[in-house]
């Protein structure tokens, strides 16, 4: 089963010794491997797998990440589409994960299947035990790693922001990202994981909603709109209105055929199917409108695409609230410092609709400051690298030989302590 992939493999793995840790951000939309100490990782790829089957031949292979297009005249992807490890962002499918990390250290360089380097690997907040049971028996068992540690990328993304002075010891990392969204108290440095709230919205559910939208108002190009041109889109053209409801009207002021999706497709029940007609210039045009701003409001407001949670501003004051310490100062000292990490907090106006929502349900006076990551995406994975070349780094990991005397009980017990 070869692997396919247009990414470079790196050929100075021999050079590093065998102290020298390997840093792994495993998100959900990405993964990042690299070394410690380095400020980019070396290798980023989509975090899915794909095995499709050859036309001619019946051979399979396996596609991890992004695929060429023009793999498509030799095999047929349509009965085979991509898989991610993922349920929401905690790795369930550790089948595809091991594809994963065999393509990932395959392509830093590694010889074989023994990998003689320690490894920093981030994880989501609260991770379930089996989760990080199961990801220790295959780092392991199957790669024979001598020691592992795990840390959560959002937590790695402040600590990195604070040393550069963007945010303070005292404040809240909020984390829209590709499937769910979190927000982590800081005190002390520290995340308090009691605090922290999750909602299971993200960046996927922006493009999902987008793709649909585009599907009902262009239905004879609905084949066109793969996912990743819609991605693009997103990335391109959406923002975050600064008031939803008055936005909307603006545009029905000034759009006066625009109709809202309910009632667009109300219409269409037993409404007969519009005859074939000759396709025009216009019919190749693209428009994008309300779109802009419907899709990203979803991360405020997720009844949109019917999930009755929580919004992001909505769930900083009740990450505040479930605070086992109840002191007016220190909840004016975490919302002075918000910091705003992930992809999906990249959209143009983030930041003030934030501080609006915020403050809208805050004390009047309370102060309030939202500031983005220096790097929202990439900023986790230099954290944990800066982390894991410190001195202090071998004395948070645990190793081969505590997973085998220990066992579950000892992955039950592990706390990462991000304060050097």
């Amino acid at each position: 089963m070869p692997f396919i992939s247009q990414i470079q493999r790196q050929s100075d793995y021999a050079y590093f010794p065998s102290e020298t840790p390997i840093v792994i951000d495993n998100g959900a939309s990405y993964f990042r491997i690299g070394w410690a100490g380095e400020n980019d990782p070396r290798v980023i790829f989509r975090n899915i797998v794909q095995r499709p089957r050859h036309k001619a031949t019946g051979e399979t292979v396996t596609i991890v990440g992004d695929h060429d297009p023009a793999l498509l005249r030799y095999f047929d992807c349509t009965r085979s589409g991509p898989r991610s490890a993922f349920d929401n962002n905690v790795v369930y499918q550790f089948e595809i994960m091991e594809y994963i990390l065999d393509f990932g250290f395959d392509r830093l360089g590694a010889n074989g299947s023994q990998i003689d380097h320690p490894v920093l690997i981030t994880e989501c907040v609260c991770n379930p035990v089996h989760s990080r049971s199961k990801m220790s028996e295959l780092l392991f068992e199957t790669y024979g790693v001598p020691s592992v540690a795990f840390g959560v990328d959002a937590a790695f993304s402040y600590k990195y922001n604070q040393r550069h002075g963007i945010c303070n010891e005292d404040g809240l990392a909020i984390c829209p990202g590709f499937n769910t969204t979190h927000v982590i108290p800081f005190i002390a440095g520290e995340p308090v994981y009691k605090g922290c709230t999750r909602t299971n919205i993200g960046g996927y559910h922006v493009t999902d909603y987008l793709k649909q939208l585009l599907s009902l108002k262009y239905p004879h190009h609905m084949a066109r709109f793969t996912w990743e041109k819609v991605e693009d889109l997103k990335m391109e053209h959406c923002y975050i209105a600064p008031t939803y409801a008055s936005d909307t009207r603006l545009f029905q002021e000034i759009d006066p055929t625009f109709v809202p999706k309910s009632e667009a497709e109300a219409s269409q029940q037993g409404s007969e199917v519009p005859k074939s007609r000759p396709m025009t210039q216009e019919d190749f045009k693209i428009v994008l409108g309300i779109e802009r701003f419907r899709c990203p409001e979803v991360l405020f407001n997720p009844n949109l695409v019917g999930i009755g949670q929580a919004g992001v501003d909505e769930m900083a004051g009740v990450s505040i609230r479930r605070l086992p310490e109840k002191d007016e100062e220190l909840e004016k000292r975490l919302t002075s410092s918000i910091l705003m990490t992930g992809g999906s907090c990249l959209y143009p106006g983030m930041c003030e609709r934030l501080e609006a929502g915020i403050r809208m349900i805050r004390p009047c006076g309370t102060p309030i400051k939202v500031v983005r990551a220096l790097d929202p995406i990439l900023d986790a994975w230099r954290g944990a690298s800066a982390y894991a070349a410190a001195v202090q780094f071998p004395q948070q990991t645990f190793t081969r030989m505590d997973y085998f005397e220990k066992g579950e009980d000892w992955i039950r017990g592990y706390k990462f302590r991000y304060n050097l």
